[in-house]
């Protein structure tokens, strides 16, 4: 007995349409990524990662699908000739033009770069079956001739992706090649050539010279420090919202590199394979149209075939509209300023670049007495919770994200330099000590500081809630009470929501363990009211001995450690000192510091597809001022 799982009018309809369908399915998902696939680095949340990783993932597959349709394409009949045939043979080398077509997206995350060589098979493989399909369907008629010129384009758009995945991590092997050598030996001639009057170049100049010589996405890459050797290199002379500009760009320049085809858009090659491609597509377009031109109004599949390969054009053109529009563009006008029009266009770009958005400007917060006070059940929870997403729900609730401050920046790069002048170009190994000492309250805190990172980052979080809102009652007015809550509700945030950057293997445990103790100190019998009130109790009144029948109280980890304990003695010594917002914010820049150059590249490189963030915009800052080859003394 047979059983129809789709009925006979829909399968007739599938039988009819099923392959075009198909194929505007996936010119839509091509036309999304080209779109949304790198405003990514510039708008963060769920919401555009998950469109952008499900396009991704969906394009791949769909190919395969569309591909195996084609293979059950009967062969040619030299007797006999069918145009239904030759038309559906002429999707094959169009698919090749759509899923290589995206510049905006090569790779969606860091892992997808180290698929290189697999990508190379893929399209070997892909290439191999889209040829074989050409010969079969070959009748040495005009439309098969048109095939040609197709297959040229999608092998060079796919070509490009293959290119850009394996040359994106370990280019070389992370040796420095001859080009790299004469460019970076080009670099300052570049700087003294530099057009007058034009705003913001000589940043994206500066910030492009620091990515090429840092290569932070490269494998096994032999850096050294360029401030003793070319101290003209050096920002320190820049204002903060400069210093803050060409790390942006920086950054930007490196997620380019990463995850889209920009370094090979933006060469001489590139240039010759863009201008072959949208040729080669333009007479296709073109061919087709001349030799169908009385067939429009009679063949629906021949106004639908001449659609898709119109919005191939454009969906090309739009690219290569966006391509001045980009610093990599600004980079190569500075080098060819000598040709026709260039200064003029650099007289146009430069204001805007300034403009242009490369990560997110946003700063996570994330309060852990907000987080407990406010913490309300959940629907679903039991189930929640037994697949483990309970408490990840409930933290992305209590999450909000602010404008980054001009004045934060202006603190960091302050704070920064300090650090500097007593670390040097050593390896960052503190996490507060070198500010404490600055403040001469090393012998006073030095406990709070030394103790496991993340147990450190809890108890200063809590520590600086209760300084802030004693001073609020006092009503002391000072700005750097802000900056330092905002600080310290970002590094709670990292320990919250991405412990991973802060390399440390406890962070889940502490977490839950300061939930716990919070918990039960804040619903004990007269629940507090607020964090006001919540901070006044931690300040100024005895604490009650708790129940330890947490679920972390009894972990190696948590053995021992009273937290609120220690929140409140830090707490009390800070409001003893009438600098304690200065030693805040600065043992604060400090951690994060630590956090910064401790954290892996792959992590780096995985949040600035995430929209940036500023531990990454630290760790830039800082890697060009230490020496990984550093021998203590």
């Amino acid at each position: 007995m047979h059983i129809r799982l789709i009925p006979g009018e829909l399968q007739g309809l599938w039988d009819l349409w099923g392959l075009e369908l198909l194929m505007l399915l996936s010119f839509t998902l091509q036309v999304i990524l080209t779109v949304y696939g790198s405003r990514r680095k510039n708008i963060p949340g769920f919401g555009i990662r998950l469109t952008v990783w499900s396009t991704y993932l969906l394009s791949a597959s769909l190919a395969k699908i569309i591909l195996g349709k084609l293979t059950v394409i009967p062969g040619s009949d030299p007797s006999e000739r069918d145009i239904r045939r030759e038309l559906k043979a002429l999707f094959a080398p169009l698919l090749l033009v759509q899923i290589g077509n995206p510049d905006a997206i090569t790779a969606y995350s860091i892992e997808d770069n180290r698929l290189g060589v697999r990508q190379l098979l893929t399209l070997a493989f892909q290439g191999a079956v889209v040829m074989w399909i050409i010969v079969k369907s070959w009748t040495h008629s005009w439309l098969s001739y048109l095939y040609l010129p197709l297959f040229v384009s999608g092998v060079i758009k796919y070509g490009e992706v293959v290119c850009a995945l394996k040359s994106a991590l370990s280019k070389k092997y992370g040796s420095i090649t001859i080009e790299e050598i004469d460019q970076e030996a080009k670099m300052p001639a570049l700087f003294r050539s530099l057009p007058e009057n034009i705003p913001y170049i000589e940043l994206i100049l500066k910030a492009y010279y620091r990515f090429i010589s840092l290569k932070p996405h490269r494998e096994n890459w032999l850096y050294q420090p360029l401030y003793e050797s070319l101290p003209w290199m050096s920002i320190d002379a820049y204002s903060p919202e400069e210093i803050f500009q060409i790390t942006d760009s920086e950054l930007s320049f490196m997620y380019d590199a990463l995850y889209t085809k920009a370094p090979l858009i933006y060469s001489k090659q590139g240039f010759i394979l863009r201008a072959v491609s949208f040729l080669t597509l333009i007479l296709t377009l073109c061919g087709f149209s001349i030799i169908f031109r009385h067939s429009f109004s009679q063949h629906w599949k021949v106004c639908y075939i001449v659609g898709i390969l119109g919005g191939a054009v454009l969906l090309e053109a739009y690219q290569i509209a966006q391509i001045p529009f980009s610093d990599w563009a600004i980079i190569q006008m500075i080098k060819h300023q000598n040709f026709p029009f260039v200064i003029l266009c650099l007289r146009i770009l430069g204001p805007q670049a300034r403009n242009w958005k490369r990560w997110s400007n946003t700063l996570p917060q994330f309060n852990l007495l907000h987080f407990c006070l406010h913490d309300k059940p959940l629907k679903c929870r039991k189930i929640l919770k037994f697949r483990g997403f309970g408490m990840a729900i409930k933290k992305n609730r209590s999450r909000t994200r602010i404008s980054f401050p001009q004045e934060l920046k202006v603190l960091m790069v302050q704070e920064m330099k300090d650090i500097d002048r007593d670390r040097g170009l050593k390896p960052f190994n503190q996490r507060g000590e070198w500010s404490l000492q600055r403040y001469g309250c090393l012998n006073d805190f030095k406990w709070s500081v030394k103790r496991d990172f993340d147990k450190s980052i809890t108890i200063w979080h809590i520590a600086t809630d209760i300084c802030c809102y004693s001073d609020a009652q006092s009503n002391i007015s000072d700005s750097k009470i802000q900056m330092g809550r905002l600080l310290s509700n970002y590094m709670m945030y990292l320990l919250a929501m991405r412990p991973h950057m802060l390399s440390t293997t406890t962070s889940k445990i502490i977490f839950q363990y300061a939930c716990d103790k919070l918990n039960a100190f804040l619903h004990k019998e007269e629940p507090v009211k607020d964090e006001s009130e919540a901070c006044r109790i931690l300040r100024m009144e005895r604490l009650p001995q708790l129940s330890n029948s947490g679920r972390n109280s009894e972990t190696v980890v948590t053995l021992k450690w009273r937290m609120l304990r220690d929140a409140q003695r830090l707490s009390r010594n800070l409001m003893l000192r009438d600098n304690r917002w200065q030693v805040i914010c600065s043992v604060w820049v400090e951690m994060l510091c630590y956090a910064a150059a401790n954290c892996s590249l792959d992590n780096h490189a995985e949040q600035i597809r995430r929209g940036g963030s500023l531990i990454t915009h630290v760790w830039l800052l800082l890697a060009h001022k230490t020496d990984k080859y550093h021998i203590s003394d």
